[in-house]
């Protein structure tokens, strides 16, 4: 059967912008029935629901924050749809010697606020017909990119949990999709000068993949290629990216 989003009940993390932002247009497109667009500062939203004020819903949500994780689940009595975007970058090398605080940070934004959202939420979701959650990790989580090394730690982290994840669901019907975008048009990826696809077209490849049972996504011409490249050789890819900087 495949996975239709008419009808569904969703929430985004990190929705006031970025790919994020596109996840809550292609849902409003769609004809979701309810998207809980969530971000740490809800008057940052006021754009994204004023796209459909009456099915999309502004939240706040901290993922480091545990409180306002409990209080969201507390918030939300049915949902078919998670998509875990929240993350932040940092151009920090592996090797610099204040690499385990930026990577500290972007663990507990990136992975462990997205554990513990999923962790939370998947009671609500066991009680769906048809339920999804859908985590971003980054082309960077499949090779270390070295001038963002504590990023692709981080994104390679969500690689593995998705795994994890998807296993530990599978009896559930639960969908467990890892997405892997390469550079994309938003903010984190303004100092990149190269085509870069629009938050909008991530989405879309990614809910087109998930209705057709696809569980990993590589949504641009970027990732795929770079994708590629890890299949015929890890180590070249590492050796790309090291080039690449």
């Amino acid at each position: 059967m495949s996975f239709t989003l008419a009808g569904k009940i969703a929430l985004v993390t990190g929705a006031n912008r970025g790919i994020g932002e596109g996840f809550v247009q292609t849902l409003v497109k769609a004809g979701a029935k309810k998207i809980y667009a969530a971000a740490r500062d809800v008057s940052s939203l006021q754009s994204i629901v004023a796209l459909n004020p009456e099915v999309i819903e502004a939240v706040e949500l901290d993922v480091t924050k545990i409180e306002q994780i409990q209080g969201l689940v507390n918030h939300i009595p049915q949902l078919d749809i998670l998509v875990n975007n929240a993350g932040i970058i940092d151009s920090a090398l592996s090797s610099a010697l204040d690499a385990t605080e930026f990577a500290r940070q972007e663990m507990e934004v990136n992975l462990f606020g997205p554990m513990k959202l999923t962790s939370a939420l998947i009671p609500v979701l066991k009680q769906s017909p048809q339920a999804a959650i859908i985590n971003i990790s980054s082309i960077a989580g499949i090779s270390n990119f070295p001038s963002i090394g504590t990023y692709s730690i981080s994104k390679a982290a969500m690689h593995s949990y998705s795994e994890g994840l998807r296993a530990d669901l599978k009896q559930d019907a639960i969908a467990v999709m890892c997405v892997y975008p390469g550079p994309t048009d938003t903010r984190m990826a303004e100092g990149m000068e190269m085509d870069k696809p629009t938050p909008v077209s991530v989405s879309e490849k990614a809910f087109a993949a998930l209705s057709e049972g696809q569980l990993e996504v590589f949504p641009d011409d970027f990732a795929k290629q770079m994708y590629a490249t890890f299949l015929e050789s890890p180590v070249k890819l590492a050796q790309t990216f090291a080039q690449m900087g």
